[in-house]
């Protein structure tokens, strides 16, 4: 499922909690398995967009609750980027 991309999130990841993350599955939660807080949170997407070519996400629109899955914020990264999956 979507490899790339969590291959992606994980390198987001590991820049903003500053220790390597590996091994997301799609029903990785952010809050309560990675420990991350709103402000992590947003500096995880901010370090995504730099990863994943064509993504943008609106900060006043979205927030955590919206994305707290590794599976969510795939499907959301394959709907609103140019990015294709292996999948596709």
């Amino acid at each position: 499922m979507t490899t790339p991309f969590i291959t992606a999130i994980e390198t987001a990841l590991t820049e903003v909690v500053g220790r390597p993350v590996t091994g997301l599955v799609p029903e990785t939660r952010f809050d309560r398995d990675l420990d991350l807080d709103s402000y992590m949170f947003v500096q995880f997407l901010l370090a995504l967009e730099d990863q994943v070519p064509g993504l943008r996400f609106d900060p006043e629109a979205i927030g955590q609750h919206e994305f707290n899955l590794v599976s969510s914020l795939c499907d959301y990264i394959a709907q609103n980027s140019g990015a294709q999956t292996d999948d596709a």
